[in-house]
């Protein structure tokens, strides 16, 4: 059940905030607060959710896809992940195609999920170095390491500088943890075939 309220927070003007109630119909699963806020999100630009595995929630064209990023203020979210660098490097420096997102911050409240605030889209060439980094899964996963910072005047060729340089020292990181295990394996391998 979704509805429009209005409601005052002190100091501040008054705006409309987006609830659904997580209450469901018998016979009907029950959807994860980030599922919710991803409906509210794409009822609201009157699309149709992707497939689990495409590259956005929702696409605005063909060729330009939204992934929406939610935040639960109830809750600590360290580093959340924003996209596989592999799937980045294809969709959009191979293919050409658009990629934005949303960002989301929502609470849960009487049992209702209640959008607090909502970025707007976001172009991936927007999104400033400063508040990602590259981490380890797969091929490696950009992630939010800081406060969200916008770079509205970045192009998509200082984008991928900006993505090549932070690969690079994903790259060392990753070989100096990959030579240090290897060192250790390679030691406890010798003093067994000493016994």
């Amino acid at each position: 059940m979704r509805r429009r309220i209005t409601y005052a927070a002190a100091g501040k003007k008054r705006h409309d905030a987006t609830r659904m109630n997580p209450t469901t119909p018998t016979g009907q699963a029950r959807m994860d607060a980030y599922e919710k806020v991803e409906k509210l999100i794409i009822d609201k630009h009157g699309k149709s959710a992707t497939t689990r595995k495409a590259i956005g929630d929702f696409m605005l064209s063909d060729d330009h896809a939204v992934n929406i990023k939610s935040n639960n203020l109830n809750k600590k979210n360290y580093s959340p992940n924003i996209i596989s660098i592999n799937r980045l490097q294809k969709w959009v420096f191979e293919e050409g195609k658009k990629l934005s997102f949303i960002f989301v911050d929502y609470e849960i409240a009487n049992g209702d999920v209640v959008i607090k605030k909502e970025s707007g889209l976001i172009p991936v060439e927007h999104l400033s170095w400063d508040c990602l980094s590259i981490e380890a899964q797969g091929h490696g996963v950009i992630q939010l390491c800081r406060d969200l910072k916008i770079d509205t005047t970045q192009t998509l060729n200082e984008f991928h500088a900006g993505l090549i340089k932070e690969y690079e020292r994903y790259k060392m990181k990753e070989e100096k943890k990959h030579r240090n295990f290897s060192n250790r394996l390679h030691l406890h391998a010798e003093k067994i075939l000493e016994k």
